[in-house]
């Protein structure tokens, strides 16, 4: 009885699998130094009875387990537990490392563009266009997104990022297209700060708003893929050390239906536009204007610039439908604004239908377009830089054909049949004709 005591007690200790031994826990090795404790002190029992019996002349007790091989066995499993922790923290660190990098999305895009103008009065023009894009999204904390874009494109020309090849191979601009934090710091709601995407809801393909366009400021959304969703934002324009900054507050509120339908109606507030002049690249592109000093001052020096005439205080409506026909997505979309701030020449409105979706290889979509934009009814540092010659008093057909050969690949084909002008003594045809190459990565 003894002899299979011991046997027993010696053999859970020596006969501890590898495998188990890996996953020795400290409180484990305790435990382990708690029965050798045990054990010397049977072995201990055991001697002095061993001694009682050889007084008395009796068989002596069975040999007791060795207390050196204890001994080495509880030190051999300390050993390869200290071995483990080393390599567990070694494998935790490198972890942590490898997590950051899966916090990082990197992301870019490569348009070759050939182009072709037919303006009347002017020389027809045909012309090749890069446009390259790179950007990165780092997830910083939980709910805290940043976010990094470099594109090509003119820095005085902020509706466009495309590159006209043929400058005697001179090397092509690169500046920086978005610079922004994400903070989601409810549920549903982003708070983002910096040069960001648009704010607000666009529906379909309308043209209002050109989709280069990357605004400045600050910007508060709220809701989710259905049901209300509403945004806010304080944007700047242009900044002024002697005079009121140029800048643009606003709101939205929509809806979102699980059958396909959103609509949405937006405000946008103009500062400091009338009596100024905001220089960019075609200005004023077709908003009505004065003659002024450089401070937009009359009476009209020798050397004039020219001044925006009116203010712009937009109210927009928009609304989309999105269903199937067969097994193609069906688009239907509208959009119209109306400038409060302007008496005449003041609204605009666009309507389109899409059906298809260019997205998995042998993939294909379709769209039309019809919009006319009046003269004050958009502050043309938004309107689209394409359409009508990237000008307000604007009006015309927008035809569009995409298909997906292979993945991340597509083939693009854009034609504008459009008049600028329209109704005054200056009125002119425009067509514009895009045949875009795009890959992504």
């Amino acid at each position: 009885m003894r002899n299979f005591i011991t046997a027993g007690a010696v053999g859970l200790v020596l006969s501890a699998p590898v495998s188990a031994q890996a996953a020795v826990s400290e409180q484990e090795v305790a435990e382990l130094k708690q029965q050798v404790q045990a054990l010397l002190s049977r072995v201990q029992q055991l001697e002095a009875q061993n001694s009682q019996l050889a007084a008395t002349g009796a068989a002596p007790a069975a040999a007791a387990p060795k207390v050196e091989e204890l001994e080495a066995r509880v030190a051999e499993i300390e050993s390869t537990n200290d071995r483990q922790t080393d390599q567990l923290a070694q494998a935790a660190a490198n972890n942590k490392s490898l997590d950051w990098a899966t916090r990082l999305k990197f992301k870019g895009d490569l348009r070759y563009r050939h182009e072709m103008i037919d303006e009347e009065t002017k020389d027809d023009q045909t012309r090749h266009r890069i446009r390259a894009r790179l950007g990165v999204e780092a997830k910083v904390a939980d709910n805290v997104l940043v976010g990094l874009q470099i594109a090509t494109g003119d820095p005085l020309d902020p509706r466009s990022t495309n590159s006209t090849l043929g400058d005697s191979n001179i090397r092509e601009q690169i500046q920086m297209d978005l610079a922004y934090i994400d903070w989601r710091f409810m549920t549903d709601t982003t708070l983002t700060a910096g040069k960001q995407k648009y704010p607000w809801y666009r529906p379909g393909a309308s043209l209002f708003y050109d989709g280069d366009v990357n605004p400045e400021g600050v910007a508060l959304k709220w809701g989710g893929k259905t049901g209300p969703f509403a945004s806010a934002w304080g944007l700047w324009l242009s900044e002024s050390s002697s005079g009121a900054d140029a800048n643009i507050f606003g709101a939205q509120l929509g809806w979102a239906s699980d059958f396909g339908i959103k609509v949405a109606l937006s405000y946008h507030d103009y500062g400091a536009i009338q009596r100024s002049s905001l220089l960019f690249k075609d200005y004023p592109a077709g908003n009505t204007t004065y003659n002024g000093d450089t401070s937009c001052n009359l009476p009209v020096p020798a050397v004039a610039i020219r001044c925006y005439a009116n203010d712009y205080n937009i109210l927009g409506v928009g609304a989309e439908y999105l269903t199937q026909v067969g097994r193609f997505p069906l688009s239907l979309w509208g959009d119209y604004i109306s400038n409060q701030a302007a008496d005449d020449l003041n609204t605009g409105y666009a309507v389109g239908v899409k059906l298809g979706r260019a997205s998995e290889p042998h993939s294909w979509e379709v769209g039309l377009l019809y919009q006319d934009v009046e003269a004050d009814a958009q502050w043309a540092g938004f309107i689209d830089s394409d359409f009508a010659g990237g000008a307000t008093q604007g009006k015309g057909l927008q035809f569009k054909g995409a298909w997906v050969p292979v993945k991340n690949t597509s083939v693009n084909l854009t034609l504008f049949d459009n008049t600028r002008n329209y109704d005054t003594s200056s009125e002119r045809d425009y067509r514009r004709l895009q045949l875009d190459f795009n890959m992504k990565f």
